[in-house]
């Protein structure tokens, strides 16, 4: 996967990128230190100054790198102000597949109430020496700009109001335009977590790469469906119906362990319990066993299921429910 980190100066852009590190043991480039790279080597005629001028340069060397990773399986965070708007222009629907974005925006009200904050943190990442060229004013339309041109291409934004929290984690209902981000995960998900108890011919007989999105959104639509998102990215999801049968549960194959699947389903069954479910029940893989375990389920029995010919074992799982 590559996330794509962009917004204007003084929004944390490489703090979030950092934290990202930490969180998926991805690497992470900063466009800022290719700018100084080129600038120094002599090899573009520009200055640190010609921010509109130095960004097709940057840009035509950056989409490479991110189509070279994607062809090579890697995975990349890359950081920097010098991403183009109309970014996905450059790519096909096989790399975009493979690509987030997030563009980090302050409102005008938290710019005004922080502003003493904004320069007293602007050196805890990078040393960025003096801010007198800094003001409000330049703050407020920069962000401004970056909102219109983010709902103008319909790219996914995060926007720093009342309280500085770029990376908190949220549990949200599905929307529909969730649904590939989501089939994406459970695929990856499954092929890296599970192999562990499952052979490839069982893996792929679960979870194939080729899914009918109408199909998976009226799966999603016809429960109740959560996902986990964390500074615009969907991290983890479940869904739950009407009987209190957990359908699905998934994690991000990098995320496993930071107790974003214990949230999920905290969630699930608080709305059981709104809807009178007094026991919940799922069909549990081998692997996530130990799991719901951990959280007071108990197993009922062995099951076999067949998917596209091939068995698969898995345990019949319940929880009884309490206010």
């Amino acid at each position: 996967m590559i996330i794509l980190i962009s917004g204007s100066t003084h929004t944390g852009k490489t703090n979030l990128a950092q934290r990202l590190l930490k969180k998926y043991h991805y690497p992470y480039l900063s466009i800022d230190h290719l700018k100084m790279g080129l600038i120094r080597s002599g090899k573009i005629n520009l200055t640190v100054e010609d921010d509109e001028l130095l960004v097709p340069q940057l840009w035509k060397i950056i989409k490479e790198i991110i189509k070279t990773a994607i062809e090579n399986n890697q995975n990349l965070i890359i950081e920097g102000c010098y991403i183009p708007f109309d970014w996905q222009k450059d790519f096909s629907d096989t790399y975009l597949a493979n690509i987030r974005f997030i563009c980090l925006i302050m409102s005008k009200n938290y710019i005004i109430n922080h502003f003493s904050d904004i320069l007293t943190y602007s050196n805890v990442i990078e040393n960025r020496g003096d801010n007198d060229d800094l003001n409000a004013e330049t703050l407020i339309s920069e962000n401004n700009d970056n909102l219109i041109m983010c709902k103008k291409y319909n790219l996914t934004y995060c926007l720093i109001d009342n309280a500085y929290s770029i990376d908190n984690l949220i549990i949200r209902r599905y929307r529909p335009s969730d649904t590939q981000s989501m089939v994406r995960l459970f695929c990856e998900t499954v092929h890296a977590v599970n192999s562990k108890d499952y052979t490839k011919d069982q893996l792929d007989a679960w979870a194939s790469p080729n899914n009918n999105m109408d199909i998976w959104n009226q799966r999603f639509i016809n429960t109740n469906t959560v996902v986990a998102e964390e500074c615009g990215i969907i991290i983890g999801f479940g869904n739950m119906d009407s009987t209190g049968y957990l359908d699905m549960l998934y994690t991000h194959k990098d995320r496993q362990g930071q107790h974003i699947g214990t949230k999920i389903i905290n969630n699930l069954e608080q709305y059981a319990l709104r809807d009178g479910i007094k026991k919940i029940y799922t069909f549990s893989s081998v692997t996530a066993r130990p799991f719901f375990e951990s959280l007071d389920w108990r197993t009922i029995c062995d099951n076999t299921v067949m998917r596209s010919g091939v068995c698969l074992k898995n345990y019949r799982m319940e929880k009884n429910l309490t206010q």
